[in-house]
């Protein structure tokens, strides 16, 4: 019972437990969150998204290699998004931050607004994945890039919490990213986890 509710509270925090599951998620993700970030190549000037944002840990990581860039972040949260925009509200006083309430299927972006894209831990909760995908096509620019980056399913499939999850193999994933136009679709291992990325 407790591991469902769990899983339930990772998928959208909300109620007077939100910011301790929000703590608890950053530390156990702090390794894949930072090899992410390292992936992402991050140059002065992007213009990057981060899908579920959750306390805006790692966005606040990936503004400070910006310079002329800006970093966006999105959350089907609201007790997320409230905590994101404390946290992190000099570098949205700064502009070089933009924290805002949205789910992954209908991003609240005009198309081609950004040149990389990337997602943590986060395709377990996401109930329209294909919707996803070509969420993600439409607001990525021509040759932008996307990360996607997750647990392994044979040790995610382990965790009792698990059980309200939807996992997805590599294959799977890679295939999504195929059947929805994306290209030179790389794949990278670290530790438990999986990074995907393609360029559209």
């Amino acid at each position: 019972m407790i591991q469902s509710w769990i899983g339930k509270q990772m998928r959208e925090p909300k109620g007077l437990f939100s910011k301790w599951i929000a703590r608890n998620m950053e530390k156990h993700h702090h390794h894949i969150n930072q090899w992410t970030i390292q992936l992402l190549n991050i140059q002065e000037n992007d213009r990057i998204l981060e899908i579920g944002t959750g306390r805006g840990m790692t966005l606040s990581k990936v503004a400070e290699k910006l310079n002329r860039g800006k970093v966006y972040g999105v959350d089907a949260s609201r007790h997320m998004i409230k905590y994101a925009k404390r946290k992190n509200k000099k570098l949205v006083e700064q502009d070089k931050a933009v924290i805002t309430l949205g789910k992954a299927e209908y991003l609240p972006f005009e198309d081609r607004s950004f040149n990389k894209l990337f997602t943590v831990q986060t395709i377990y909760y996401l109930p329209d994945i294909e919707q996803v995908m070509k969420e993600v096509y439409r607001v990525l620019q021509v040759d932008g890039e996307v990360f996607l980056s997750f647990q392994k399913q044979e040790l995610l499939k382990k965790q009792k919490r698990a059980q309200s999850f939807l996992t997805y193999s590599e294959q799977e994933i890679c295939g999504l990213f195929s059947a929805y136009h994306f290209r030179e679709v790389s794949v990278y291992h670290y530790d438990t986890y999986i990074c995907i990325k393609a360029l559209k």
